[in-house]
């Protein structure tokens, strides 16, 4: 059978997969595992299988790319409340320290999930607790807090573990493909 992966001379030898150069007596490729030597079937299931990690790879990026966007959508969100309380209430003096700590949670938020793209379940899960320890001490502040928007912040916590679902999944594939 003729070698897929040759192209002219021995030394130009290339992987049919990945491309990479590979020598004539190699029976798999050592970048990607393809089989130079194998049947042309053989060949044929590996390049398929490698379309369908392609598709699941691409599909987590893009599950955990909208989880990392409520992270960013929280911060607006707290930026639009620290807007709203400072004109709200602007005669109250306890109005500017709340205003800047909701701005100082706004700029977690965003610094998380700018971050989200190198570490998206630590930011993740991050996000998730401190969005947590806000909501429960503000009903410490105000018990009528816990049930104020409630369908919105189980909308915020169900997409947040979404992600983190997403985040491990991803984390599973990357393990099991031995990817970087």
């Amino acid at each position: 059978m003729e070698n897929s992966a040759t192209i002219t001379a021995e030394t130009d030898a290339k992987c049919a997969s990945c491309f990479t150069k590979v020598a004539t007596e190699d029976v798999f490729c050592t970048s990607c595992g393809y089989p130079l030597k194998g049947t042309e079937s053989e060949q044929r299931s590996f390049i398929a299988r490698q379309e369908v990690n392609n598709l699941d790879y691409a599909d987590f990026n893009q599950q955990i790319k909208k989880a990392g966007n409520s992270l960013y959508y929280l911060a607006g969100i707290f930026t639009l409340s620290a807007i709203i309380n400072y004109f709200r209430f602007q005669d109250n003096p306890d109005t500017i320290s709340e205003v800047i700590i909701i701005l100082i949670l706004a700029f977690l938020f965003l610094g998380l999930g700018a971050y989200s793209s190198k570490k998206p379940l630590v930011c993740l899960v991050s996000g998730l607790v401190l969005y947590i320890i806000v909501q429960v001490l503000l009903a410490i502040d105000n018990p009528i807090n816990i049930v104020s928007g409630i369908i919105f912040k189980i909308i915020i916590i169900g997409y947040l573990i979404k992600g983190i679902k997403s985040a491990l999944d991803f984390e599973q594939f990357k393990k099991e493909h031995n990817i970087v």
